[in-house]
């Protein structure tokens, strides 16, 4: 008799970090439910969600499936401030809505409401995001503190599933907005056609296509860039990039294993022959 995936779903800490190889906790629940995942993927769960669900699913109990980062301090995310871009990559990329910040403007973590999923590193393009350990044993702090820690623990859930919902609902409304406005804007252009554009009460096609591409190419005259400007931003790119290569090499040359500190120590050369042939 398999398990609702909604009872399963419960049991998971619901940052929607896809490190179960899913797309979030809910479709590793139900992928649980049907009996195709092992229950011992969750990493941020631990072995606390290991034992519920080898409880609840009536199986043995097994070991973290990632042991070593099992064994990590819980962690938030923490954007380098002076480095950022405001590119609104790791924006987009939060399930929690937990990252402020626009387009071209400086981006900070909500350090309350971060559940530590991860997911906004791997889209920063300049490498300015890193994770802070924190002493807290689940994630997001933002929650009702209890003296239980099992109770502290569905309370931080319960958190991060209300953000990501939030989160989910918004989205759909832009997109239904959006939408909206699209076939508004549709509507009006074909009201606008001539009557000759007309035949026995149908839009002639061919009047529509030349419409829209003339409206394109009129758009697309007002929003062109001049190449001095769109060259001065990749340039500004280039450059955050190279910066964040430089930072990251230097720190896995101080921190990293023997094989991180090799291709640290080869960056780092073939930088410094760069910046000398430049010169």
């Amino acid at each position: 008799m398999s398990i609702a995936s909604e009872h399963i779903d419960r049991l998971l800490p619901q940052t929607q970090c896809r490190q179960c190889g899913y797309q979030g906790c809910l479709p590793y629940a139900q992928a649980l439910s049907r009996g195709e995942a092992e229950i011992n993927l969750c990493t941020p769960g631990g072995t606390a969600v290991i034992n519920d669900l080898a409880k609840l699913l009536n199986v043995q109990i097994l070991p973290p499936a990632d042991t070593l980062k099992a064994a990590l301090p819980k962690a938030i995310a923490v954007i380098d401030e002076t480095e950022c871009i405001g590119c609104t990559a790791c924006i987009k990329a939060c399930p929690v809505d937990a990252i402020m910040g626009a387009t071209k403007q400086m981006h900070t973590v909500i350090s309350a409401e971060c559940s530590g999923c991860e997911l906004c590193i791997a889209p920063c393009p300049v490498d300015c995001i890193d994770m802070q350990p924190v002493l807290e044993h689940w994630l997001p702090q933002a929650r009702t503190l209890t003296d239980e820690q099992e109770s502290d623990r569905f309370a931080a859930a319960t958190q991060a599933s209300l953000r990501f919902q939030h989160r989910t609902e918004r989205l759909q409304r832009l997109q239904r907005l959006k939408e909206e406005q699209q076939y508004s804007r549709k509507l009006k252009e074909a009201s606008t056609i001539p009557s000759a554009t007309k035949s026995a009460g149908k839009i002639n096609p061919a009047a529509l296509i030349a419409k829209a591409m003339a409206k394109a190419q009129t758009q697309q005259i007002h929003r062109r860039v001049p190449d001095n400007q769109d060259s001065f931003q990749q340039q500004q790119i280039a450059k955050a990039q190279e910066q964040a290569g430089y930072r990251r090499a230097m720190r896995d040359l101080q921190y990293g294993n023997d094989q991180q500190k090799a291709e640290a120590l080869e960056w780092l050369r073939l930088y410094k022959q760069q910046r000398e042939s430049e010169q």
